[in-house]
């Protein structure tokens, strides 16, 4: 995992209509807490940390320095975007680590190459982008890349294909999909009407099979053969 330097300052106004000016005037509020010590209110300068997340994303050691000299080692456990601006930050929540004690962090899934289904008029689905994984800070991968280029139609790659190092744990379901692709779906749809209509069909031709008729009643004869 990668180490980089920021910078925040100590927060001493709270509520939502505090945090919505400081929003307003370029700041995001967040807070620090972990380690068993208390949380701390802080804020950083929104342009800043937009700058900090597109060089080193959310998955990285912070140096932090709070604005009073000392320095907290941190990662992100928490960013809260708007639901429709996804740009705007609302508030980001950091947790305090220490280097010599295991962390878990959600690793993004980076996928490489162009599967040859694709490339055959299939469709590839990323149902996992990130894994959970369990490990010292400075283990943790930055990032997970898996290789999708072999993938035909029906192929998969599962969470068990992962190769990383013995000393990372992995926290998901070992056959959970990470990426597959599939057939085309206007393709399954013809399918699926063509069956269909066959089974319309083989309905109709049922109904036009003669059926022997019903037995209303019984010869005399017959009733006199039972009486006796």
């Amino acid at each position: 995992m990668l180490q980089a330097k920021l910078e925040a300052q100590q927060r001493n106004t709270f509520g939502k209509q505090s945090a919505r000016e400081l929003r307003k005037e370029g700041g995001v509020p967040a807070v620090l807490y972990g380690r068993a010590q208390g949380t701390l209110a802080i804020q950083l300068n929104a342009r800043i940390f937009k700058q900090f997340l597109r060089t080193y994303g959310e998955n990285v050691i912070i140096n932090m320095e709070v604005g009073n000299g000392d320095t907290e080692t941190v990662i992100i456990k928490e960013i809260q975007r708007h639901p429709v601006e996804k740009h705007t930050l609302i508030h980001a929540d950091f947790i305090r680590i220490s280097l010599e004690e295991p962390v878990t962090s959600a690793v993004p899934v980076v996928l490489e190459g162009s599967p040859v289904g694709v490339q055959e008029g299939g469709v590839l689905d990323f149902p996992l982008r990130q894994v959970m994984l369990h490990c010292l800070p400075m283990r943790m991968p930055t990032d997970i890349p898996v290789d999708v280029s072999h993938l035909d139609i029906g192929d998969a790659v599962h969470v068990s294909d992962l190769s990383l190092d013995d000393d990372v744990e992995i926290l998901e379901d070992l056959e959970r999909t990470i990426a597959m692709v599939s057939q085309p779906r206007v393709q399954l749809e013809e399918e699926t009407t063509e069956a269909e209509d066959g089974e319309g069909e083989i309905e109709a031709d049922a109904e036009e099979q003669p059926t022997e008729p019903e037995i209303i009643s019984r010869r005399r004869g017959d009733d006199d053969d039972d009486d006796e």
